[in-house]
């Protein structure tokens, strides 16, 4: 079964306003127009049919909240680690870390790529390491050999 990638725009839209919809509410993310409906107290539904349910992971002193997706065929990243590595990614030093949210070990590095130097990021289990691809209105996280270079 396919990996349920849900973009950035759209779980940080839903974490911090969709407690705010009612119940049935259809909106849309602000930045890539995706269309939702609220399905549930903490349940939201793409339209194209996949749900989302709200959960948080905790930790002696914080929360985190994120989005799961309901039939539990999550991403290969998660959302702790993806924004970890937009956010912080670029000045952490090379080596090992882990995040401090689900734990998992992450290596950091940088090659060359297209002329640019970029910092890549490796974890077992991914195929390919992945690099942060500029955007149109944010970063993102991509494997190596799907980045571009940005054009300005």
């Amino acid at each position: 079964m396919d990996r349920v990638i849900l973009a950035d725009c759209c779980e940080d839209w839903i974490i911090e306003w969709g407690g705010f919809y009612a119940s049935e509410a259809r909106f849309a993310c602000p930045e890539c127009a995706t269309a939702w409906e609220k399905a549930g107290e903490q349940a939201f539904k793409r339209a194209d049919g996949r749900a989302f349910v709200r959960r948080e992971r905790t930790g002696p002193s914080a929360s985190f909240p994120y989005l799961a997706a309901q039939d539990g065929h999550e991403p290969n990243v998660e959302r702790c680690c993806a924004k970890l590595l937009l956010k912080h990614g670029d000045g952490l030093i090379a080596g090992r870390f882990s995040c401090p949210v689900c734990g998992s070990d992450w290596e950091r590095r940088t090659e060359r790529l297209h002329g640019l130097r970029v910092p890549v990021f490796a974890k077992a289990g991914l195929a390919e390491p992945l690099t942060v691809q500029p955007g149109r209105t944010r970063p993102f996280l991509v494997v190596l050999s799907e980045y571009t270079p940005p054009r300005d």
